[in-house]
């Protein structure tokens, strides 16, 4: 078994995070057919993307305004 719950059950730690209080504490950037899904566990922030970095790219940014916001 591996060390990282984040490997061995990312759908399920995606979900308790959707379900948690509404603030920005993960973002997920996930394959969908031909493009990819970004999105963050406060609700306010999903998006598609062409590439998985654009994605990744595009949910640090997210973060940093709400950081800075």
């Amino acid at each position: 078994m591996s060390d990282s719950v984040l490997y061995d059950l990312p759908g399920e730690f995606v979900s308790s995070m959707a379900e948690s209080s509404g603030y920005c504490d993960a973002q997920a950037v996930l394959p969908k057919d031909d493009h990819y899904i970004a999105f963050c566990t406060c609700g306010r922030w999903h998006t598609t993307t062409p590439t998985r970095d654009e994605g990744l790219a595009l949910a640090r940014a997210h973060t940093a305004e709400t950081e800075a916001g």
